[in-house]
């Protein structure tokens, strides 16, 4: 081989050389990650009977689609196939990973992505929103089993005490808070919920009562984001959208509510709360609060009562009593609650009096609470569920005492038959207490009956000894 040669194929080895070398660092230097200011991340689980509103909703948000401040992305999976995460372009819905089958009801699913959004698609400020059916803290089941999330494939669900655990590692990842949690969902703007959300976002958005199918109007809700939107403005934003579309809807008009709540404020509103339960319990006034329930505004199911509604509903029995205590507990719970809502509203005349949070709290004879619900942090950290019993135990009282004056005893008869089965339940207790004061009282039962009432005196006094 002459030298002119053998010169030429060693240049034009070191130029391939060369070549695959520069080739190969591009390769290895990672896509350049641009964080805007708003990311918009939705977990939307559509296997179940929502799965066409999932996809519809896609469609929606790809009317606006992510620009050079705002990323939208998804990650759905639907009723009949596996899930992707897309990316959303103006009029492109842009598959960026599948997924495969995933249980959408594992809170783990959702922390999964809050670290492919935080990896990809980083911002100053995220909004997450958690897109599904939603019952607040019932799932298929007679249990009142709670939460959000629910997937048909695995039948399961995403708890309210496994929302903390979740927002708790997403806050981790991200470094920060999550500035704006959403929940296209029903029912899920109560207080118990934003307890288990308050210390790892700043606002939440949701609604007190059920979610039409379409959900929230994301076309409407994104195209006003604007560059350097605060969160606060973003939630409101939200809210209004939300309520206008439907009330914009003429005879196809539907009945909900939305509202943003700054989750900030939930620690001096969950105090106040508790300050209440206590002044009711402190002052024998749990037959007040029963009685109110039933006035009050409620919501698909109806131990779901708006807050502010209840104590509305409270001011004519309050005439009843001269209660300093109670007074003033009703007066910082008014004033926590409107720190904490920075807006709410409704689309029909029949949740007029849906002020932005709604609670648990069962009818008065129905006052029973579900273990489930004790183990919520909410309930181990308040003294609603204590207020609760006192409600059902005051029921009672007050049926078997008006009956009684009344010269009905059948009431009578059943608390005497189930205080045999529960001897240590303390309602028994104080009825025993109270119907041996009334049985005192000159006149107080008819005479037609006393006989009988002093033999149901004798039996339960024998039930609760035991």
């Amino acid at each position: 081989m002459n030298k002119t040669l053998t010169a030429l194929l060693a240049s034009t080895a070191i130029m391939f050389s060369t070549a695959n070398a520069e080739a190969a660092k591009q390769k290895a230097q990672p896509k350049k990650v641009v964080t805007k200011d708003w990311t918009v991340a939705v977990f939307l689980n559509a296997d179940n009977n929502l799965d066409y509103f999932g996809a519809l909703d896609q469609k929606e948000m790809a009317k606006v689609g992510s620009n050079d401040y705002m990323n939208i992305v998804t990650l759905i999976d639907r009723e009949r196939g596996p899930a992707q995460i897309n990316y959303i372009e103006k009029d492109n819905i842009k598959k960026i990973k599948d997924m495969g089958e995933l249980d959408m009801g594992d809170y783990k699913e959702f922390v999964k992505f809050v670290k492919f959004v935080k990896e990809n698609y980083p911002a100053k400020h995220y909004c997450f929103n958690i897109w599904n059916h939603g019952s607040g803290w019932k799932d298929k089941r007679k249990d009142i089993v709670r939460g959000v999330s629910y997937d048909d494939s695995s039948n399961n669900h995403i708890t309210t005490n496994q929302l903390t655990i979740a927002l708790k590692e997403a806050n981790q990842i991200l470094g920060q808070k999550i500035d704006v949690l959403g929940f296209d969902a029903c029912l899920m703007q109560m207080e118990e919920v934003l307890y288990a959300c308050k210390d790892y976002a700043d606002y939440m958005v949701a609604s007190e009562e059920t979610e039409p199918g379409d959900g929230a109007p994301y076309d409407e809700i994104l195209k006003d984001v604007k560059k350097g939107m605060t969160p606060a403005d973003f939630a409101d934003n939200w809210v209004g959208s939300y309520l206008t579309s439907y009330s914009e809807m003429g005879e196809n008009f539907q009945a909900t509510t939305q509202s943003a709540v700054d989750l900030r404020k939930v620690d001096k509103l969950t105090d106040a709360i508790n300050g209440f339960a206590k002044a009711v319990i402190a002052g024998k006034h749990a037959g007040i609060v029963g009685r109110a329930q039933a006035w009050a505004q409620h919501y698909a199911y109806n131990e779901n009562i708006d807050l502010i509604s209840l104590l509305d509903s409270m001011k004519i029995y309050l005439k009843e009593v001269n209660d300093a205590g109670l007074t003033t507990a009703i007066e910082k719970l008014r004033a926590a609650h409107k720190e904490a809502v920075i807006c709410h509203g409704y689309t029909d005349d029949k949740l007029e009096n849906s002020h932005g949070i709604a609670i648990f709290l069962p009818s008065a004879m129905g006052a029973n609470v579900p273990k489930l619900y004790r183990e919520l942090a909410f309930a181990k950290d308040t003294m609603w569920d204590e207020m609760i019993d006192e409600m059902g135990k005051r029921a009672i009282i007050d049926e078997v005492i008006k009956d009684v004056k009344a010269g009905k005893t059948a009431s009578f008869k059943k608390a005497v038959a189930d205080a045999k089965k529960q001897p240590n339940n303390a309602v028994y207790r104080s009825l025993l207490r109270e119907m041996n004061y009334v049985f005192a009282s000159e006149n107080a039962v008819p005479a037609k009956n006393k006989a009988e009432v002093e033999k149901l005196l004798n039996d339960l006094k024998q039930a609760v000894k035991r």
